[in-house]
């Protein structure tokens, strides 16, 4: 069997592939110089071919290895160029290799037994990873995509933060180019999704997020769709942890999922000290608690999970793992890369809602019937009243209406567009356009018509086709292909993500 090795001077030979994500194929690799077992990331080649993205990766490569911590994976090396793997070129970060398993792992096997990990191991796998945060937010770094699936948990029960200036780096290439948001919904901060500055108090939302799973056994706001999880965060009131959990914890935790950052802890550190001290953060007698009851959102009656019978509440045994888990994620880990530039279309269409419903006439009392679409409300309209009567019929006009930048497509992938506008209520059309193999197969050049569209109307999407076949003749041809290419690529880039994250979680044993 050929070798195969990350690197032209074959020092990081691939042994076998471990994990796929939304950004790149992760391999249990052996350091042939210091004879140690690493983990290899090599870029997926949509993202390695983005002369942006190499550079902001190398700069988060960079600075990720600068963090030293026991709580954070660390990162030993990184190269822009790749020799046998993959067959083209690709840049490829060289981190610790963690024996272990995600979080996620361990909140899906208690779950099963009908559980929810103990309260106190919470506290302290939650203290761990705000104290390694609080090392990155010291040196300037915001993780940006705080999940179950990238906190490892080896067996001697430490926490491992993963993929340190992976999400930040693909956060600026999206953002940049598309107004796009990098992180996962579930997760997501409330700045994150407006697509505004991350800070330090982004990853204090996210790890609150987290910790009220563990001490909850579910999520505080998860939805049908990707973008009404996110508005649930922008809208919803943070719902009460179950009488399990104490008061004191819990008001912590809530302060953590705080909707404006300036409530929030700080940062990691402040986060720490008040998992590890959280009796000071108790609201006084007769004071009330943090959050109103009569305006919390209820938890869905099959959501609650049984607490932890006595005796055995301690984080479930990691022992025996297989270290594939180590470095797999959940099925929503792809989903980060592609699915803010949704978000920030819906964004700007509530912006359009909005202004509409001022310059129409807004100063009733009564909010007159919307149709059923979670998108008609933005964060902002309880402070908009509106008339009973005339907006009625303005409404339901700007509700159909979707505001298309064709410069957010071009350059995506053809299936992923095509997706990404069906959920917009649109219809797209795919034209294939001839390839002479100078050009990316499957990647979008245009899309017509831009500005605002009505739901129902045709998009028409026009992609490169798939390059021409290798031809045998000596003289060079200038032609383009007798055989047209009849079918655009069947598969995105984060389908087979998914697909394979997806498989290798089920596999987990408990």
């Amino acid at each position: 069997m050929t070798e195969r090795y990350a690197d032209p001077a074959h020092r990081y030979r691939l042994d076998a592939k471990i994990a796929t994500g939304g950004m790149g194929v992760v391999w249990r690799a052996t350091d042939m110089r210091l004879g140690r077992t690493v983990a290899v990331k090599v870029l997926k080649s949509e993202y390695a071919e983005d002369i942006t993205f190499r550079t902001r990766f190398e700069t988060e490569a960079r600075s990720a290895a600068a963090l030293h911590h026991p709580g954070i994976a660390g990162i030993f090396d990184y190269s822009a160029e790749g020799a046998t793997y993959p067959e083209e070129s690709a840049p490829f970060l060289v981190m610790e290799y963690v024996e272990g398993e995600p979080l996620s792992a361990l909140l899906a096997r208690a779950k099963d037994a009908g559980r929810t990990l103990d309260v106190e191991a919470v506290r302290t796998l939650m203290a761990q990873t705000a104290d390694g945060l609080a090392v990155a937010h010291a040196a300037g770094i915001v993780h940006r995509d705080i999940k179950p699936a990238n906190l490892l948990i080896t067996p001697e029960r430490q926490v491992k933060i993963t993929d340190f200036g992976i999400a930040r780096a693909g956060d600026s290439t999206a953002i940049t180019r598309t107004g796009a948001v990098m992180g996962t919904p579930q997760y997501l901060s409330p700045e994150q999704a407006r697509g505004t500055t991350s800070t330090p108090a982004s990853d204090v939302y996210s790890l609150g997020i987290v910790a009220f799973e563990c001490l909850a056994g579910y999520r505080p706001f998860e939805a049908e769709t990707p973008v009404a999880t996110v508005l649930a965060h922008l809208q919803k009131p943070v719902p009460d942890l179950p009488d399990t959990v104490p008061a004191d914890l819990a008001a912590v935790v809530r302060r953590a999922m705080a909707k404006e950052p300036r409530d929030r802890f700080p940062d990691g550190a402040a986060f720490a000290a008040a998992l590890r001290d959280p009796s000071r953060f108790l609201p006084p007698p007769g004071a009330g608690t943090v959050l109103d009851p009569a305006t919390a959102v209820m938890p869905a009656a099959t959501g609650v999970v049984p607490p932890v019978s006595p005796g055995t509440g301690e984080v479930p045994d990691v022992g025996h793992l297989d270290p594939v888990a180590a470095y797999e994620g959940t099925e929503e880990d792809d989903g980060g890369v592609r699915w803010g530039i949704v978000i920030a279309v819906i964004l700007v269409v509530l912006a359009v809602v909005l202004g509409a419903f001022l310059l129409l006439g807004g100063d009733g009392d009564d909010e007159p019937e919307a149709p059923a679409t979670t998108a008609s409300r933005a964060p902002t309209t309880e402070t908009t009243p509106t008339t009973p009567s005339e907006p009625t019929t303005s409404a339901t006009t700007e509700d159909t209406s979707v505001t298309i930048n064709a410069d957010d497509y071009v350059g995506e992938d053809v299936r992923t567009v095509e997706s990404e506008l069906s959920a917009l209520g649109l219809r797209p059309t795919l034209v294939e356009q001839t390839n002479d193999g100078s050009q990316t197969a499957g990647v979008v050049t245009s899309v017509t018509p831009s500005g605002t569209v009505q739901r129902g109307d045709t998009i028409t999407v026009t992609y490169w086709g798939a390059a021409p076949p290798p031809t045998t003749s000596a003289a060079p041809t200038t032609t383009a292909p007798t055989t047209p290419t009849t079918a655009p690529p069947t598969t995105a880039p984060t389908t087979a993500a998914t697909t394979e994250s997806t498989s290798a979680e089920e596999g987990v044993q408990p």
